[in-house]
């Protein structure tokens, strides 16, 4: 970059961003102070934008931190308020506390000063916390008590243990929570002491204080004392949610992993914390663990059956991928479903035998299709080998599923497996083989492919048959070598049914040869292969066949042949629309003149109308005297002029002006009769 052009493009640069730094703080916060919900954003995103703006530096950032203060007044609205607290509990120091306190005094304003406080690891934030409690009532009280167990203040225990008495049992759960929140040996003396005499208002917040005193008591080490709170939490009488959580804890205590205990479980009779013992199962460093869980898979109920599945699946060692397999085959069609789910994450190649038999046996076409994507997940050789195994032998719905299989997984391999199915003489079975070859034959393929669509036996399948073809054939790049091999199958097709396929063909070619080829069709002896010829030759892709399809609309062998020709015409001038010359209006000239009826000339007048050039009005214009025509010609002209109005306004008029009726003639005055 050239030093002159580095200088524009800094001062630039700085230019732009002095407007957002600089900004008239005082104005900014007046605005942001009157902010109200559904009002304009604008004052909060450029505190926002200035926030961004402010890492690294210092000085800016106090200044953003003062105006929030100043947001925090009460003459700013609620929601300017909020926002300023947001703002400081990522940015504000000990300065904003003060005003952060007074917020505190109001049940209003509490909550979103917790915000602010909250978050912050200030001992003098804590302070404001706790020196506010005394004097709060109501939600703010609940708030202030959530927000000092969040900030783990010691110094709020023996406060928090009085409200833990409190008459209101939601003041005083939140109480006992928060010092479960906090811990430490008079926060758990306090919550032993509520545990053995709680009321039964309370019992579940001290039931799940306790679970926290147990995790404190694990991540200190004292792995036995924490064991003992949950053993107690486990008791039958305490809260089934409570129950699982120290279930859960008790796993992680346990020097095994808690292996003896899944298993204790699964063998009792304790079916709420069985989800518990079965989804600890994974993560069990135990070698032998896979196959000690993979036996009791069949002693359990289906559901539990469903969970082990995930939990093996998750371990995913040789004897885990074993259990599932056997799984796959269950009598229960949602353990086949976890079962097959899991096989396909798992990737696991030995399955693909058993899925495939199991899809070529399921008479539920959802299932099959639930086996055919795991199958599809399963990548390698041996599974392209049991699906092509498979598909031989398979029939009807499932044969065609593990051909749509075959197709999607993109093994070139299954070409020559899916060529012997495209020659079925199952219409269903050999369309699915015809549109999976499209997909994964190659250019050298193409002889093959020919001689399943000149031999095909399932005349329902013809169209497939022949855009495979089609497919395959635009994988060669040169248009010659497409005519050669097109024409050596041709020469030595004797069937009529391959010759008119090969003839459908020629478009795919499309060079002047395969035209010919047309040509010369289309005075075959045989009726089927002429008109075949004059069908194709109707759908070619480009103007080169416009002088073939004129000459049959003068002298056609029948009007099937001249409607034919007729409409690819009217189809290749619509296609040069785009592009409107002189040649393209004597084009439409020529069509209006080989037209035989009123419905010839309203598809060529529908062409017409989409020709933006001033010399297409005149055919148009020329046919408004034809009374069949007169409406269809109308709306040509309308359509010309509208399309050409900007460039040719004087031709847009004129022919407008054709469009209105002559004025009516006033009607003659009646003469005296003479005596």
């Amino acid at each position: 970059m050239k030093p002159r052009i580095h200088v524009i493009l800094t001062v630039l640069g700085i230019a732009l961003a002095l407007p957002l730094q600089a900004a008239d703080l005082s104005q900014l916060t007046a605005d942001a102070a009157k902010y109200e919900s559904g009002q304009s954003v604008e004052p909060l995103r450029k505190f926002e934008q200035l926030l961004r703006d402010s890492a690294g530096k210092p000085s800016l950032r106090a200044e953003i931190e003062a105006a929030m203060i100043k947001l925090l007044a009460p003459g700013a609205t609620f929601e300017a308020r909020r926002f300023a607290c947001q703002q400081l509990a990522a940015i504000g120091t000990d300065a904003s506390l003060p005003a952060l306190a007074e917020l505190l005094k109001k049940e209003e304003t509490v909550g979103i000063a917790c915000l602010a406080l909250g978050s912050k690891h200030s001992p003098k934030a804590v302070d404001a916390l706790r020196n506010a409690l005394p004097a709060a009532r109501g939600r703010a009280r609940l708030q202030i008590v959530s927000a000092l167990g969040n900030q783990q203040d010691g110094k709020s225990v023996k406060a928090l243990t009085g409200l833990s008495h409190d008459t209101d049992p939601v003041l005083a759960s939140a109480a006992i929570l928060a010092l479960g929140k906090i811990g430490g040996a008079e926060a758990q003396a306090a919550i032993a002491s509520l545990r053995r005499g709680a009321k039964p208002s309370v019992a579940f917040a001290a039931a799940e204080a306790t679970l926290r005193v147990a995790e404190q008591l694990a991540a200190a080490g004292d792995r036995k004392a924490a064991a003992a709170l949950a053993e107690e939490m486990l008791a039958a009488s305490q809260p089934a949610n409570i129950r699982r959580g120290a279930f859960a804890a008790l796993l992680r205590l346990d020097k095994d992993g808690g292996e003896k205990r899944i298993l204790d479980t699964l063998h009792g009779q304790e079916t709420l914390l069985t989800p518990i013992a079965i989804a600890a199962i994974g993560p069990l460093k135990s070698r032998g663990a896979s196959n000690k869980f993979a036996a009791e898979l069949p002693k359990l109920t289906p559901p539990q059956q469903a969970w082990m599945i995930e939990a093996l699946a998750a371990r995913a060692d040789k004897a885990a991928r074993a259990a599932i397999r056997d799984a796959s085959g269950s009598a229960d069609a949602t353990v086949r479903a976890v079962a097959v789910a899991a096989l396909g994450r798992l990737n696991d190649g030995a399955s693909a035998p058993l899925l495939c038999a199991a899809l070529a046996r399921s008479q539920d076409a959802g299932e099959r299709q639930a086996i055919a994507t795991a199958l599809g997940q399963i990548t390698g050789p041996a599974a392209d080998k049991a699906i092509f195994a498979e598909l031989k032998r398979a029939a009807g719905d499932a044969k065609r599923e593990l051909i749509g299989l075959a197709g999607r997984r993109g093994n070139h391999a299954a070409v020559a497996v899916l060529l012997d199915e495209a020659g079925s003489d199952a219409a269903a079975t050999s369309k699915a083989a015809f549109q999976a070859i499209g997909k994964l034959a190659t250019a050298g393929d193409l002889p093959d492919v020919l001689e399943r669509v000149v031999g095909l036996r399932a005349a329902d399948a013809q169209s497939d048959a022949e855009s495979a073809a089609a497919r395959v054939m635009q994988k060669i790049a040169d248009p010659a070598q497409r005519m050669e091999v097109v024409m050596a199958r041709m020469v030595k097709c004797s069937g009529l049914d391959g010759r008119c396929s090969l003839l459908r063909l020629m478009p795919a070619i499309g060079d002047a040869k395969a035209l010919e080829a047309l040509k010369t069709a289309c005075g075959d002896k045989e009726p089927r292969i002429r008109e075949a010829a004059m069908r194709t030759l109707a759908t070619w892709p480009d103007v080169a066949a416009w002088d073939m399809l004129m000459a049959i609309c003068r002298q056609p062998e029948s009007e099937t042949a001249r409607a034919l020709a007729f409409h690819g015409l009217v189809r290749l001038a619509s296609d040069l629309n785009a592009k409107p010359d002189a040649e393209l209006i004597e084009r439409y000239r020529k069509l209006m003149s080989v037209a035989r009826n009123a419905d010839d000339l309203k598809l060529v007048l529908g062409a017409l109308g989409g020709v933006a050039h001033p010399d297409a009005l005149r055919p148009a214009l020329s046919l408004l005297s034809t009374t069949s025509v007169r409406a269809e010609a109308e709306l040509a002209v309308r359509k010309i002029a509208a399309a050409i109005k900007a460039q040719h306004p004087e031709a847009a008029r004129e022919a407008l002006q054709r469009l209105q009726p002559p004025p009516s003639k006033p009607p003659a005055k009646s003469q005296p009769t003479k005596k």
